[in-house]
């Protein structure tokens, strides 16, 4: 595989999981399994009291996870504040202040989410955050 190739080509990458983000903002779900692989790794820290937690495979299980995290929570602000890019791999640094709407309660985290692509599309999608701040506005 050749640097250009758009698998390899940071700029391509970058480019794609920007358009991920901006497809997500818009809640154009149509756009953003464009994004993924089929068999796309979703996934984000286990956590007894979120339910969203855990990982999921392919579109179903990313649309289940969207769905789950919906019931689940708003997300009231989503801040990228930076990326870092190599290879086929992109990590998106940010912020995030969210409700669990099962307490009311709205906590914030910075976050980091590790992306892999493959061919062009996001085949592997894992978030960090303070799992603590998350736990405690979703405890009853």
């Amino acid at each position: 595989m050749n640097e250009h190739e758009p698998s390899r080509n940071p700029d391509h990458n970058l480019a794609v999981v920007k358009r991920l983000y901006e497809a997500f903002g818009r809640r154009e779900m149509e756009a953003v399994l464009g994004a993924l692989t089929e068999d796309v790794e979703w996934s984000e820290p286990e956590n007894p009291f979120n339910p969203a937690a855990g990982k999921r495979q392919g579109h179903a299980g990313f649309l289940e996870w969207v769905r789950i995290g919906n019931a689940a929570e708003e997300v009231m602000a989503l801040e990228l504040r930076d990326f870092l890019v190599t290879g086929n791999k992109v990590a998106a640094v940010g912020r995030t202040t969210c409700r669990a709407r099962s307490t009311g309660k709205v906590y914030q985290t910075d976050f980091v989410h590790l992306i892999d692509l493959r061919n062009g599309r996001v085949a592997r999608f894992q978030e960090f955050f303070d799992t603590c701040a998350a736990a405690e506005a979703f405890r009853p």
